[in-house]
């Protein structure tokens, strides 16, 4: 099985519209959906992101923080085991605030630096 990270995209200002009850919600289902990765064997790590932080360079902070210019954010991930990358997009799917309408999912293949290495050398 491959490892693969469910990027979770929300629109930023659906977000601010919320109250805190309501953001918070959808947590229960969120817990019940990685149990039922877990039990699969197909969960691995996740975690919320929080909404501060700072894009930088080499020379200096370009933002406060990362939402700042964009409408979308980040606000979560979960790295999981799938066969194939269709088989993750479903499980993907599956995603209480996927199918809620709440967010998208970005859903990467994971690939150890060895291999490109390997592969380029």
């Amino acid at each position: 099985m491959e490892k693969f990270m469910l990027i979770i995209r929300e629109d930023l200002e659906k977000m601010a519209k919320l109250t805190s009850e309501q953001r918070f919600s959808c947590v229960p289902m969120m817990l019940e959906w990685v149990d039922s990765l877990i039990a699969s064997g197909n969960y691995l790590v996740g975690e919320p992101l929080a909404i501060t932080g700072r894009y930088v360079s080499k020379d200096q902070i370009l933002s406060d923080g990362p939402f700042i210019e964009s409408r979308e954010g980040i606000s979560g991930y979960e790295i999981i085991r799938a066969e194939n990358l269709d088989q993750a997009a479903a499980i993907a799917q599956t995603c209480p605030l996927v199918q809620r309408g709440l967010a998208v999912r970005e859903v990467r293949p994971l690939v150890t630096a060895f291999a490109v290495y390997n592969d380029q050398h």
